[in-house]
């Protein structure tokens, strides 16, 4: 069965469940300046013209990479197409130390707490008792928050304490990227407290 066909079959599945949106993470692998590149940027573009859904695509650094203005030169890259289909937006990290990012992360660990099965798990663990913590760990990183929750709650189950704590929680390793800005994240996050409290 050919690539098309395929991608035809998918279409048709696509209107049949009235998907929506469609989500393609990790496009900061593609190489535009070469013809494997274009072809697959070609697919893409071919995919988000026949497929009646939204297309989310999501990757790091996009702009730094060439997605927004593919060709292979200079000369071509007024040609390109995906720095008119594409709108940037950018993802940044939480920020719970301000007045307006706090009620974003509490929002955020509540909203993450609702969905962990964890029998002995108290509501407001994360966003309450934890907050700081899981902030310290992760830098604000959703990849890395999720990370840390994830296996910590894995761990959890397997140990039978069946909730997270910070002892428990400094048994999982994650993302080296957060754990190398661990300290400079604590102190921002404990000179923040004292400010708070002077």
């Amino acid at each position: 069965m050919l690539a098309r066909d395929l991608a035809t079959m998918a279409g048709d599945a696509v209107r049949r469940h009235e998907t929506r949106l469609i989500i393609i993470d990790d496009v900061h692998f593609l190489r535009p300046g070469t013809e494997k590149g274009e072809q697959v940027a070609n697919e893409l573009k071919w995919l988000a013209n026949e497929y009646p859904a939204t297309f989310l695509f999501a990757g790091v650094a996009l702009k730094q990479r060439g997605l927004f203005s593919e060709g292979r030169n200079g000369e071509f890259a007024a040609l390109a197409q995906t720095g008119r289909r594409w709108t940037l937006l950018q993802l940044h990290a939480f920020d719970p130390l301000t007045a307006i990012g706090a009620p974003v992360w509490r929002d955020t660990l509540l909203g993450i707490e609702q969905r962990l099965m964890l029998a002995r798990m108290r509501p407001g663990t994360l966003a309450d008792t934890l907050s700081d913590y899981l902030y310290i760990r992760s830098t604000g990183v959703i990849g890395s928050l999720m990370q840390l929750i994830r296996l910590g709650a894995i761990r959890a189950i397997r140990t039978g304490k069946e909730t997270l704590d910070t002892d428990l929680l400094e048994q999982v390793s994650i993302d080296e990227a957060a754990e190398i800005a661990r300290g400079a994240t604590a102190i921002l996050v404990n000179k923040a407290r004292r400010v708070a409290r002077s």
